[in-house]
């Protein structure tokens, strides 16, 4: 799914009822169809449904609504799914059931649609770059997402089937920043660079958390 195929209301998930929140919808997918120079307070207030001064209010200004949209791409993109994997880790029955859990999150994290999500966090961290509040939402981000994945991992460490000794939320933190990087084979590189970048991060998370390859059979 591209940016301009990406349907209206791709937000609604995270952002709802509230004005502010609409406000913030409209901002996300006119970033998402023209980057940020499309949004202008008149064409995100015609969107949302409000006026102008409700942009002021919530936001400050421009900037300030901008910084709020990015930061949301942002945590949708990074959050997206996390709940559910906890849900199918709780119901996971044996070790075995956790393992191919694993691999096939791997799986996901690497299909187009991972590719979409990844293309958003980079595209959001450029923007951050000169922008402190937004790298502060970032990492806010960054550390939600973390906790979440400590969480689904403590269940793992719970049942016995994890061997890692590392603090679960930095293996959460490492986890993201590694299939963030995968963005570096994405684009215009071969399909067999991308499967060996896929068989190399495989082996690393399944040694990091389940030690060497004989002990996952």
């Amino acid at each position: 799914m591209t940016a301009c195929d990406r349907p209206s209301g791709y937000y609604r998930s995270v952002v709802t009822a509230s004005t502010r929140e609409r406000l913030l919808e409209a901002a996300c997918e006119l970033i998402e169809r023209g980057g940020e120079a499309s949004v202008r307070i008149d064409a995100v207030a015609n969107a949302a449904g409000v006026k102008r001064p409700s942009i002021y209010h919530f936001f400050g200004d421009r900037d300030g609504l901008i910084i709020a949209a990015q930061a949301e791409r942002y945590r949708h993109s990074i959050l997206f799914g996390m709940a559910d994997q906890i849900e199918l880790t709780r119901r996971c029955a044996s070790r075995r059931d956790f393992i191919e859990l694993v691999r096939h999150r791997m799986t996901e994290l690497t299909s187009a649609d991972g590719e979409e999500r990844r293309r958003i966090r980079m595209d959001v961290l450029g923007s951050a770059a000169s922008r402190p509040e937004l790298r502060a939402l970032v990492a806010a981000a960054d550390t939600e997402a973390s906790q979440h994945l400590g969480q689904l991992l403590g269940i793992a460490h719970s049942q016995g089937w994890l061997t890692t000794t590392f603090d679960l939320e930095v293996a959460g933190l490492w986890w993201f920043g590694m299939m963030n990087g995968r963005y570096l084979v994405e684009g215009p590189q071969s399909t067999l660079v991308r499967r060996e970048w896929d068989a190399i991060a495989l082996d690393l998370v399944l040694r990091l958390l389940f030690g060497k390859p004989a002990d996952l059979e």
